[in-house]
């Protein structure tokens, strides 16, 4: 199934398990199914019901010492019965061990439950085996062999056993005995001396021995070690006792099996659990090929950046004059050289690795990296470069070592931190080490991370599949079940009636007078109804229900009408929406008027949303108002108001002021966006959810376990105070932050202080551990989210109940129309014309609250009627002729008409005869233009021109002063430029007319873009600067390339079906930015100390006052506030922004922590659960948002996909040709052999170098030198290197021999392959870099990188393993998606240039600060597209942010002050398309892979073509047949993957091929077979069996197609005959002994 079709049937999906679970049999019907011959005669076919036991057998049986007996002979009985038949049996799914009991065996009776029970499956009847059910009707299945050789199923203990496990408060109690152990992990109690501990393991003890008496120890299939979950029982007792005696931080292993087995009690959750380890499984191939491509990388790291982040400045002051000479001396001489300085004897060696002769920037740990090269970073005057000490990050930041070089690209993948890798690394090699990020880094990860969501997609769509095809299988076969006892029920009803139509003859008062007697009962019962029921609660029944009194009856038909209108929910919605607004005008500093104002307003709001609760009490009552769980959200929130208005004074609860921010989800109510994304959430307290949270707890434990002494001992190595960080494992609150901070993905810095407080080898384990797997629940989570289909939501209310109005246009329309005083029915007639256009216009696009595919019986779908046709004729030509503007307006070979038709009304002079005259000469004019603007040559010279008008703009300088030449020549450039494409648009305006040209939407661009040039040109001329205007060039080349076309086309359809989504994730971030705003505001500014750069202690200024105080008497103190904060909610916004997007959410959620009160000065984590808040933010503002954002961007990409009928949106179509090629390149098409040599000499080289035992030792040579590479270290000794190279040097030279061997054998064929042509090149690259060494290394690429190019010869290993064909397709998906990436990449780049430009225009004079520095600015535009580069990973951009943010007196006002507003707006819209930008890379390559798996044609052209040529050498009539006695020949003949080389008799015989008259065999018949040899079984033979025959000329032959035998058979028949002759022999010698 193809994604398309997979996303449209989600709604079908899901309704189809509901209907499934619910699926049951009434005690009747299932007495008669397992007691009527008739009925299970006809369902003797079914699945489920051909496993029934006999009739007149009872369902469930006990377990007898007769019963093993008797399955015995039942199975041999059956075995006679399956000789004939070649399919063996097998066990039935729904009857598998851990299944539920299925509906057809009804309920188990309360006596059996426990009890061993004759197995239900025939398969496992002969096996050995019987089951036992529990309360919950799961199938559990036994060995009915002895347990441990002493215990038979017949023994008392071990049926108590058995009974005990099965028991539901055995399950129970071991539930909470876990829980509770879980609660002892978490809070230490000193007083019990870890007792607990020995009493927890007593019960896990009993537990194990009685699974082992129950089930034995491991010889039978269902024995306690042949279950996977009864290792973690094993795992607990051995942990525990190991670590008792040898090491203590075993004890985690105890924690990871304890939480565990809470997943084996609940058969939800062990469900759950299994399906993500089979989700695992499917992750084999990606988990290689990621691991392949992320070592190839780490290899090209290794090559570039060893050793460059050990660059340092050193001080060398005393020797100036000898510093200048020792730059050019190699670092591995100075580490080698010992001296001593003349004016003190200091050891060389000592003073390069003493720390305090470094150079270090303020506030920096490490010194600073430097580098010898002209784009690096150079030391300051008297200081020089030199690689010594260690790397930066306690060492741990480097591309040293493989293992080192791999971690960093870990990093680089997640995007944790990568930032501070890329900034040393160009402060050590240059600002040219960006290309290798961008060129190889980049890619390389995008590769790896998309195809492991594609793959985890593809995982899950496949499971959910399985589950809806398994649902349809139960639900098909109760249905015919359900229809066949239907059937036998009319028989009896007749049956019944015929005796009842006798009964009526002989006395037909009989039935009148049975009726009369059951009518007078009845009235009876209803009247005597209300008297049964005691007073009391009569009375409360009548309050409940708002009818206590004749008053209230009254007043409540009155209200009723008022509190079910319209207008009632639109004031209430105008209500709530005004209630927000209020509430996000609180700031800070605000005066008391506008806080008393603002205070006043919340009491009238809450006076409305109470006096609403009583007017709908009143009208529904509270019985029927508290049906409706809208009602039961609005009662909560206004308790919870009154709450906080009677609690205003208390101190320690303004919290409950925050909660008021629960009226804006009132909302939901109507808006169906929102309430989806409710849905989402509460969707995620689902059984994944609940895995996910007891993982987050398992990790934390184990972290306590693992580091939590170490942290404590040894916490001076990472903090100079000695205190503990903020990220630590030092108790369970902190380490379940840590955890969650590594699930989504901040994980590198917090790994470096464990590295360096503990062990590094367990800390890297633990973090990758926890990183691969929670990072996996959570994708896992996310997809499962984004693939639930929310279409089961009632979009009507029913009777009694309040009605939820839809908030559409033709709902306020005919409400408007109402209030002008239209009669009803004009207005309803008005009103369903109107809706139903809209909705028949819009049932294709499928919005969110409509099902997808086939609707079901409960979709809102409208069918037009007639009358109506023309109104959705309309619609769909609107929405083509919106598609059309976005077409090309070069199309025609004529002219047509200049102006539009009132313009020739208005100016008749215009109307021109083109016949005759001038109009004729004005028509060949128009004709000529036209034929020059259609010329391809016209079309490429104006590309190459918008290419270098774009190309001129990465020379612009912000100061053009010190470069007078080349501005010069950028301006003559520009004026050429701008009267080029005047020329162009003159030229359009005379070919295809005004009319024309302005249809076009490119037309208007490249019309806005040239008059901004004008006026550029013009403004320059009068003396003002437009440099940033100039970056609309960069709009043209949209017009131009058709694959950016395609994607912008998309985008802008998209835009109106996004605003809802849009809508409402802002309208999420503003409750979040309110709720800051009310906890945060004004409590972020703190005393702060100039000089030191640190907070001023709480004990020395405990609030404003007293720092002001203190600036009085020193100007290096004043009191600071942080720049993003939450004073306001656009600052709130803009804060919550850098929280989900940045790397500068530390300082927020740092200051929130440490926060008291307004105006008082913040102590460290005072308020340590105020990191609730930001978790919160993240889960609900980030994680449910972005499901949302992304269902509802697929939701529209299916819309235009279904509109436009395009296969994909994202390529052209010349582009969706590349398909084609990349399926025929990974195809297995046969191979034009070479031909081999007549000569002996070079024949056997031939054999020997197409052998596949050659092309084995190939690769194992190959990875061999992969090894060798991995293994260079920066500071290996010179002994190793030497034996690198002299490896280096041995392995060269066997590739210089490969490749003789080679040319000799296969001559000028040799060239004839890819892979050998790149072997070649990259040999003689190798070979060039050896000779020339600093050649290369000077003016070219590092030869270092040359070796690198040899893995690409890996990829030969990957047809010999059988786990290829996954990793092909794996490859082939993201080949086929290339077209579409570069689509979307080449916009990316378009939008990260223009940017560029508008920043180095706008912020090139900002202060030097945060992280703007020489590496990061926007002084050049080089340095500008790295700084973008940077955004465009959202790493980092609040650092470049923060310096335009400064005001005076921070900055100068003339010279580095900048725009806040400027800033944020430029910052911010760039990520929002960054993150659009990414949503349509990935998408496009789960796409792909989707498309990838749809299944093909089995045998190519080229194929068939082989097949036909080798089959007419045997078939030279075309008859189609050949005999039997050339198949083996044939086989042989043919080239892979059909080939079956000799001997292959055996193969032939088990092929089991029909054999037709005179032994002969036909081409089909031996084509099918081959096929499904190779591929497997395919339902595609008829196809193949017609492109067969259109390659035969004759489709008719003499011979008769019915075969008389087969191949197997005529071998069985030879056996057979060959046994009979050889008794006939041995009887005819005996006669003639006896003779």
């Amino acid at each position: 199934m193809s994604w398309s079709g997979f996303w449209s049937s989600r709604a079908q999906r899901a309704e189809q398990l509901r209907r499934s679970s619910q699926l049951k049999l009434s005690s009747s019907q299932r007495s008669q199914l397992l007691g009527n011959f008739e009925v299970r005669a006809a369902l003797q076919n079914e699945q489920m019901s051909s496993l029934l036991p006999p009739v007149g057998t009872e369902v469930f049986r006990r377990f007898t010492p007769d019963s093993p007996e008797k399955n015995h002979q039942k199975h041999n009985a059956e075995e006679e019965e399956q000789k004939n038949k070649q399919d063996p049996p097998k066990a039935a799914n729904h009857l598998e061990a851990g299944k539920t009991l299925p509906f057809i065996y009804g309920d188990t009776p309360p006596e059996l439950l426990g009890t061993p029970l004759e197995d239900l499956d025939p398969f496992y009847q002969s096996q050995k085996t019987f089951i036992a059910l529990c309360k919950h009707q799961i199938i559990h299945r036994f060995n009915s062999e002895s347990a441990c050789y002493l215990f038979s199923p017949f023994n008392r203990l071990r049926t108590a056993a058995i009974k005990i496990l099965l028991h539901p408060f055995f399950s129970l109690f071991l539930i909470l005995t876990i829980l509770t152990n879980c609660v002892f992990m978490v809070f230490r109690v000193p007083v019990l001396k870890n007792a607990e501990e020995y009493v927890f393991m007593t019960i896990y003890a009993c537990e194990v021995i009685l699974k082992l008496l129950a089930r034995g120890v491991c010889l039978g299939r269902f024995t306690f070690l042949r279950d996977p979950w009864n290792w973690l029982d094993v795992l607990n007792i051995i942990a525990f006792v190991v670590q008792l005696f040898v090491l203590e931080k075993l004890y985690a292993l105890t924690t990871i099996a304890r939480v565990l087995k809470l997943f084996a009690y609940r058969p939800d959750l062990k469900k759950t659990t299994e399906a993500l380890i089979q989700l695992v499984k499917r992750l084999a191939d990606v988990i290689i090929l990621a691991a392949f491509f992320l070592s190839i990388l780490a290899l090209i790291g290794l090559h570039f950046f060893m050793g460059v982040l050990r660059n340092k400045c050193l001080s060398w002051s005393t020797h100036a004059e000898t510093a200048d000479n020792m730059t050019t001396i190699s670092p591995l001489v100075l580490d080698n050289f010992t001296s001593s300085f003349p004016d003190g004897h200091v050891n060389f060696s000592d003073y390069i690795h003493d720390w305090k002769n470094f150079y270090y920037l303020p506030d920096y740990v490490d010194p600073l990296v430097c580098g010898n090269s002209s784009d690096s970073v150079a030391c300051p005057t008297g200081m020089i470069c030199l690689k010594t000490g260690r790397n930066p990050n306690y060492g741990f930041t480097n591309f040293d070592s493989f293992g080192w070089s791999l971690l960093a690209l870990i990093s680089i993948m997640m995007q944790d931190f990568w930032e501070n890798l890329l900034k040393l690394t160009m402060q050590g090699a240059g600002k040219t080490s960006v290309s290798v990020f961008v060129l190889a880094f980049f890619p390389g990860c995008f590769l790896v991370l998309s195809l492991i969501v594609a793959v985890v997609a593809m995982a899950l769509a496949e499971q959910k599949k399985a589950e809806s095809a398994e649902a349809q299988q139960q639900e098909e076969e109760y249905n015919r079940i359900v229809k066949v006892l239907k059937k036998g029920e009319e028989v009896e009803e007749q049956a019944s009636g015929r005796a009842e139509l006798l009964d009526e003859q002989e006395s037909p008062q009989k039935k009148t007078l049975t009726a009369q007697s059951q009518e007078v009962e009845h009235v009876t019962m209803e009247e005597h109804e209300d008297d049964l029921r005691p007073p009391r609660c009569a009375f409360a029944h009548n309050i409940l229900k708002g009818d206590c009194c004749g008053c209230w009856r009254r007043l409540k038909e009155r209200l009723h009408p008022f509190v079910t209108s319209w207008l009632f929910d639109l004031g209430i919605i105008l209500s709530i929406i005004l209630n927000i607004i209020f509430m996000a005008t609180e700031h800070y500093p605000m005066m008391e008027e506008t806080y008393n104002l603002l205070s006043n307003t919340n009491l009238v709001f809450l006076a409305i949303f109470t006096l609403e609760l009583l007017l709908k009490l009143m009208t529904l009552g509270a019985f029927g108002y508290f049906q409706d769980r809208w009602n039961i959200f609005d009662f909560i929130v206004v308790v919870l108001g009154l709450l906080d208005v009677g609690l205003e004074g208390v101190q320690g609860l303004s919290m409950l002021r925050s909660l008021q921010l629960l009226r804006a989800l009132r909302l939901g109510r109507w808006w169906s966006t929102l309430r989806a994304l409710m849905r989402i959430a509460w969707s995620s307290v689902s059984l994944l959810g609940l895995v996910l949270v007891f993982v987050v707890f398992m990790f934390a434990v184990v972290s306590m376990e693992l580091f939590q002494r170490d942290y404590q001992d040894l916490v001076c190595r990472i903090s100079t105070d000695c205190t503990l960080p903020r990220w630590h494992m030092n108790d369970h609150f902190h380490a379940v932050l840590l955890v969650f901070r590594v699930l989504f993905g901040e994980w590198i810095e917090t790994m470096w202080d464990c590295m360096e407080v503990s062990n590094q080898t367990v800390c890297v384990i633990f973090y990758m551990t926890v990183l691969f797997t929670g990072n996996l629940l959570v994708l896992t989570l996310f997809l499962n989210l984004l693939l639930t289909s929310f279409c089961d939501e009632r979009l009507t209310a029913k009777v009694g109940k309040e009605t939820i109005t839809k908030w559409t246009k033709t709902w306020i329309l005919a409400r408007f129309r109402t209030l002008k005083g239209q009669t009803s029915s004009e207005t309803e007639e008005n009103g369903r014309k109107e809706q139903l256009a809209l909705r028949t216009v819009t049932s294709d696009q499928q919005n969110l609250e409509s099902c997808h595919g086939n609707q079901t019986k409960d979709s809102c779908v409208v069918s037009p009627c007639p009358a109506d046709e023309a109104l959705v004729k309309t619609g769909e030509q609107k929405q083509c002729e919106d598609v059309q503007e976005f077409k090309d307006p070069e199309t025609g070979s004529k002219p047509e008409d200049c102006c539009c038709e009132c313009c020739y009304r208005c100016c008749a002079i215009q109307d021109l005869d083109t016949s005759q005259g001038a109009g004729r000469v004005w028509f060949k004019f128009r004709t000529a233009c036209l034929l020059i603007v259609q010329h391809r040559f016209f079309e490429a010279f104006i590309i190459l021109v918008i290419l270098l008008s774009i190309a001129a703009l990465m020379f612009e300088s912000i100061n053009p002063q010190h470069r007078p030449i080349l501005q010069m020549v950028l301006d003559i450039a520009d004026q050429v430029f701008t009267y080029i494409f005047l020329m162009e648009m003159l030229l359009k305006w005379i070919a295809l007319g005004f009319k024309k040209y302005f249809r076009s939407f490119w037309c208007w661009l490249d019309f806005i873009v040239l008059d901004v040039a004008l006026f550029c040109l013009i403004f320059n001329s009068l003396g003002y600067s437009t440099e940033p205007l100039r970056a609309v060039r960069t709009l043209r080349a949209l017009s131009r390339f058709k694959g950016m076309k395609m994607v912008l086309r998309w985008m802008a359809a998209s835009v109106p079906s996004m605003c809802s989504t849009l809508l409402v994730i802002l309208f999420v971030w503003l409750i979040f930015s309110i709720l800051g705003v009310n906890l945060f505001a004004g409590k972020f500014a703190h005393c702060f100390n100039t000089t030191s750069g640190t907070f001023a202690p709480e004990f020395l200024v405990e609030n404003k006052s007293m720092c002001l105080s203190l600036s009085l008497n020193s100007t290096e103190v004043h009191w600071k506030n942080i720049k993003f904060n939450f004073d306001n909610v656009g600052m709130g916004l803009l804060s919550l922004l850098i929280m989900a997007t940045s790397t500068g959410w530390p300082d927020i959620m740092y200051s929130a922590v440490d926060s008291r009160e307004v105006e008082l000065q913040p102590v460290y984590e005072s308020n340590q659960y105020m990191y609730l808040y930001f978790v919160f933010f993240i889960i609900f503002g980030c994680f449910f948002t972005s499901i949302l954002f992304i269902k509802a961007f697929i939701d529209a990409l299916h819309q235009y996909r279904h509109k436009v009928g395009a296969k994909h949106v994202f390529m052209t179509n010349d582009q969706l040709k590349f398909h084609g090629t990349v399926r025929k390149m990974f195809s297995k098409t046969p191979e034009k052999a070479v031909p081999r040599p007549q000569n002996q000499c070079q024949a056997r080289l031939f054999d020997l170098v197409t052998s596949p035992i050659f092309e084995i030792v190939v690769m194992v040579l190959i990875c061999v030198y992969v090894v060798v590479m991995m293994v260079e270290t920066d500071d290996q000794s010179m002994k190793i290197e030497m034996v690198m190279v002299w490896i280096f040097f041995v392995i060269i030279i066997l590739f210089y021999i490969e490749f003789i061997l080679k040319i000799v054998a296969l001559r000028q064929h040799y060239f004839s392959f890819g892979l050998n042509i790149m072997d070649f090149v990259i040999l003689i690259l190798v070979t060039l870099g050896i000779i020339i060494d600093d050649l290369l290394s000077k003016y070219f690429i590092s030869p270092g990188f040359l070796p690198v190019l040899r893995l690409a010869r890996i990829c030969r290993i990957l047809p010999l393993c059988h786990w290829a064909r996954g990793i092909q397709k794996l490859l082939v998906s993201f080949l086929m998606s290339l077209p579409a990436l570069l689509n979307i990449g080449l916009l990316f780049f378009l939008v990260t240039y223009t940017y560029a430009y508008v920043g180095m225009h706008i912020f090139g004079y900002m202060k030097k600060e945060a992280m703007i520095d020489d590496m990061f600015n926007f002084e050049t535009f080089g340095n500008s597209m790295i700084s973008m580069i940077l955004v465009s990973t959202s790493s980092g951009w609040d650092g470049l942010l923060s310096p335009i943010m400064n005001t005076p007196p921070d900055c100068d006002l003339d010279t580095d002050c900048g725009s806040p507003m400027a800033g944020i707006a430029f910052f911010t819209s760039y990520i929002l398309l960054y993150l659009m930008l990414v949503v349509h890379l990935f998408i496009a390559v789960v796409l792909e892979s989707f498309s990838s798996r749809e299944p093909e044609e089995l045998l190519s052209d080229e194929h068939l073509q082989m097949f036909y040529n080798a089959w007419r050498k045997f078939d030279l009539d075309a008859s189609r047949v050949i005999q039997y006695s050339q198949l083996s020949d044939f086989c042989d003949e043919l080239q892979d993957p059909l080939k079956i080389p000799k001997p292959n008799t055996i193969r032939l015989v088990h092929m089991d091929l029909p054999l037709l008259p005179g032994d002969q065999i036909c081409c089909v018949d031996v084509l099918k077979a081959l096929t499904t040899q190779v591929f497997g079984e395919s339902g595609q033979m008829d196809t193949l069996k017609a492109r067969l025959e259109e390659k035969f000329s004759i489709h008719k032959t003499q011979v008769s197609q019915e075969p008389i035998s087969s191949t197997l058979k005529r071998k069985q028949e030879e056996v057979a005959a060959g046994v009979i002759q050889r008794a006939f022999r041995r009887h005819h010698l005996h006669h003639l002994d006896k003779v």
